[in-house]
């Protein structure tokens, strides 16, 4: 088994709102108010945080561009601040997006071109959204704009990017309200590869920049591991909160049937080019409903297993109800990016007959106060 280093050490802490922790960081506070909490609702389980790499980890990262076209800023926002932290060699992130960030800058400075003025709403690069390919190295480039369309300005300064290589590919996403919202609602294909393919766990991923991914990929890969090792076998599942579906798209081989349930509708077209990668036999047993998990919950009846991955908020109320209501003896694994929110839904599940089996906890944001939880529940009581 592979050590890594725990200990974290970074020249922009604490001033960059990235990381809460520094030194060892393998054990976070809130994990002690999650241990806790097994130990009151599950005591005989053992409980376990796991930890992988603490730098170079981060395959994915949305940084803001600010500053003016002679002295760019490219970071994240200082703590309690619009102020940007330029990040330059940010120890988090792979290498490639270090490299990427440094060209953009320097083009930007070349080209004369503004960053985003939030006080005017003034200039044009407003963030950078990077998605790295672990097998390539390359980097596939969101470029999120004050603009309503691509013009000449643009069209040149994407140009000379993707030419100066170690880019996968380059989009444009416009985004021209004067709004704390990152993403506006049109993408636009520019240069490269239209999507960046990642092999996760058993399955090839297809990834759109509008579609949510993992950062941590060789600790998602384990969780993955753990899903495929949990689920019971032949079983008929709904995927709620499924985003391209790359949690079912690995349990397609063991399982009689698999629906994935995602409201975003640019999953759709990755999760269909993902599940063509399958073995025949496999692509027959999968498919995605395009809603929102609340307005699939009659989907829950009669499933022998159901997998729910939702936002920090946790299970929409609806959902909840849902799952009160499922079969006896039905299965449920939960993966939580909130811990708070998960402890609550946990108790409310528990009190409608959901008992705990198993969970561990995983260390997706190093440097971070935060844990991710695994945990899987049999239904014993209605």
């Amino acid at each position: 088994m592979t050590e890594f280093s725990t200990v974290l050490k970074c020249e922009y802490f604490p001033l960059c709102s990235g990381c809460q922790r520094q030194g060892d960081i393998s054990s976070p506070p809130v994990w002690e108010d999650v241990k806790s909490f097994f130990q009151r609702t599950a005591p005989d389980l053992s409980l376990a945080l796991i930890v992988k790499e603490v730098t170079g980890w981060r395959t994915r990262s949305k940084l803001a561009v600010r500053g003016s076209s002679a002295h760019p800023e490219i970071g994240l926002f200082k703590q309690g601040s619009h102020q940007v932290v330029s990040i330059p060699t940010c120890p988090l992130h792979h290498p490639s997006i270090n490299v990427i960030c440094a060209k953009v800058k320097k083009i930007l400075i070349e080209r004369r071109i503004d960053p985003y003025d939030e006080e005017r709403g003034t200039g044009i690069l407003r963030y950078l959204q990077f998605v790295v390919e672990r097998k390539t190295r390359r980097v596939q480039l969101g470029l999120i704009v004050n603009r309503q369309a691509k013009d000449s300005v643009l069209d040149g300064f994407v140009k000379q990017l993707y030419s100066e290589g170690g880019l996968h590919s380059v989009w444009l996403n416009f985004q021209p309200d004067r709004t704390n919202r990152i993403f506006g609602e049109q993408w636009e294909f520019c240069e490269g590869e239209p999507y960046l393919w990642e092999r996760l766990g058993i399955a090839d991923c297809a990834f759109h920049p509008a579609c949510f991914g993992q950062a941590h990929l060789s600790l998602f890969e384990d969780v993955l591991r753990r899903i495929r090792e949990w689920i019971l076998p032949n079983a008929s599942i709904i995927e709620l909160y499924a985003g391209i579906g790359v949690i079912g798209l690995n349990l397609a081989p063991e399982s009689k049937e698999i629906v994935c349930v995602e409201i975003n509708p640019f999953a759709s077209e990755c999760f269909e080019l993902s599940r063509l990668k399958l073995q025949v036999e496999q692509q027959k047993k999968i498919s995605m409903q395009i809603s929102s998990s609340e307005d699939a919950v009659r989907l829950i009846s009669g499933r022998q297993a159901i997998i729910v991955d939702p936002p920090r908020k946790g299970l929409d109320p609806k959902v909840l109800e849902g799952l009160f209501k499922a079969d006896l003896g039905a299965q449920l694994v939960y993966l939580s990016c909130g811990p708070i929110s998960f402890q609550r839904d946990a108790e409310k599940l528990i009190a409608h007959g959901w008992k705990i089996e198993k969970a561990e906890g995983y260390l997706f944001f190093p440097g971070s106060d935060h844990v991710e939880i695994l945990c899987c529940f049999k239904k014993v009581s209605g």
